[in-house]
């Protein structure tokens, strides 16, 4: 399992160079899900209806006048990014 903190650094990494952000998560802020907890498998992108383990960190983009939350998903065993979760859906991440 790959540490927060390179997962952290990689997530940051990938949105300084590809989206504004206003707002991030702190690394203790980390969300991690174990595929042995999880109620339902992934639900979108390459792991779609599988059980994997994986963090997701939270960012903030303006939208307009207001913050709107979005998070990255990364998979815990091998470090890939995953998707973004969106208020309207979820983007697949191109690295």
């Amino acid at each position: 399992m790959i540490a927060k903190e390179e997962d952290y650094n990689k997530i940051k990494s990938y949105l300084d160079r590809n989206i504004k952000y206003s707002s991030i998560d702190t690394i203790n802020e980390i969300a991690f899900t174990s595929k042995d907890e999880m109620n339902y498998p992934i639900s979108h992108g390459k792991y779609e209806g599988q059980k994997i383990d994986y963090y997701a960190i939270s960012y903030g983009e303006i939208w307009g006048i207001e913050e709107r939350s979005m998070a990255v998903l990364i998979h815990a065993e091998t470090g890939e990014l995953l998707y973004i979760i969106t208020p309207h859906g979820y983007l697949d991440i191109k690295e």
